[in-house]
């Protein structure tokens, strides 16, 4: 690496000194300063920003530049009677030169720098989601029994008083919740990572928003709110990922839940034309507020709106979310007015392109 690094510095130096010469025979022949000056800069620019170039080097160039230019004006008669202009000129030229080549190869050393800073913040990301990843998983799994467990004592709790009944109840949410954290934290550690591949085939798609919404229905019917589905269509068979795109609907269903009034509906289309499908999900909510709307799709960015029933929010679902859609090669955007609702759409192909089809399996 090194040697094609050194290799690559000589052959720049050796065209960039070979083209300040051309460019001595180019101002000779047309004497046209304005011009001139300008393609100096080229030979300074090639040779200062060259990453194994020291600080002489840029110096050299910048001197030949200047000496070179000199002689032209010499060599051509266009330089002023007076040894003073002349010498005047010559300085004012190197200055010129001098302070270009400065710029150029501290803003080289600049940029290196932060180069190689996001260099080790990206290995040091991806040390934390590695052990954040082993974290997660190895919580998760007494949670999960912990969450089961509880739910069991909820269906057969028969024997239990109010107060235990209330102790098992607060015991399920606890866990459920800090479960649901865990996999989105495993999510988000995932996307970072890069790691989010996802797997499209060819699935039904309307019996699959259907599904979801039925999913969601306890909840919705826990708040006293109403899923109304709408589709044009009966049946449309489209390339989509069912695991991934059944989370960010998912993820889309349970927040209007979450930030609709009780006794409210919640409305959610499906609609397809040419190329794209789009789905829709409207809520008559708390909505959000101007300043929060940056925030939406932040990892652990929360606004200022709350649930409407206290309801846990970690502020990873919307961000895991787009990704999802993203990886679909789609678009997710939202429209909110504060006080009345909202709604989160989003699109992407009936067909997924071949070639990332191909890079995906």
């Amino acid at each position: 690496m090194r040697l094609n690094i050194a290799e690559s510095k000589i052959s720049r130096y050796i065209f960039s000194y070979s083209l300040l010469g051309v460019i001595a025979i180019i101002d000779f022949y047309t004497g046209n300063e304005a011009s001139s000056v300008l393609l100096y800069f080229f030979p300074i620019y090639l040779i200062a920003s060259h990453p194994q170039t020291k600080r002489h080097d840029a110096a050299i160039i910048a001197f030949f530049c200047t000496l070179v230019w000199l002689l032209i004006d010499v060599s051509s008669s266009h330089y002023h009677s007076s040894p003073l202009i002349f010498f005047w000129n010559g300085l004012v030229r190197m200055a010129i030169f001098m302070i270009l080549s400065a710029f150029i190869y501290i803003n080289k050393k600049e940029r290196r720098k932060v180069e190689h800073v996001n260099a080790q913040l990206r290995i040091l990301n991806e040390e934390k989601n590695k052990y954040l990843g082993v974290a997660a998983h190895d919580i998760r799994n007494p949670l999960g029994s912990i969450s089961n467990l509880a739910l069991l004592l909820q269906d057969d709790g028969v024997n239990l008083t109010e107060q235990q009944k209330k102790f098992v109840a607060l015991i399920y949410k606890l866990s459920y919740d800090g479960l649901d954290m865990l996999n989105n934290i495993l999510d988000i550690a995932q996307i970072e990572a890069g790691s989010l591949k996802i797997r499209p085939t060819v699935n039904e798609y309307i019996s699959f928003v259907r599904e979801v919404i039925d999913n969601n229905q306890y909840l919705a019917e826990k708040k006293k709110q109403q899923i109304i589905f709408e589709s044009e269509n009966d049946e449309l068979s489209i390339t989509y990922d069912q695991a991934y795109l059944q989370q960010a609907l998912n993820n889309l269903l349970t927040n209007a839940i979450k930030y609709s009034y009780p006794d409210s509906t919640i409305r959610v289309t499906v609609q397809k034309d040419a190329q794209t499908i789009t789905t829709s999900v409207t809520d008559r909510g708390v909505g959000i507020k101007e300043e929060d709307r940056s925030k939406v799709f932040r990892p652990f960015e929360k606004a200022q709106n709350k649930p409407t029933a206290g309801e846990y929010s970690s502020g990873l679902g919307l961000a895991i979310t787009k990704k999802i859609v993203e990886a679909h090669q789609g678009k997710l955007h939202f429209v909110s007015e504060y006080g009345k609702g909202s709604t989160f759409s989003f699109n992407f192909p009936l067909v997924y392109p071949e070639e990332k089809l191909a890079s995906a399996s």
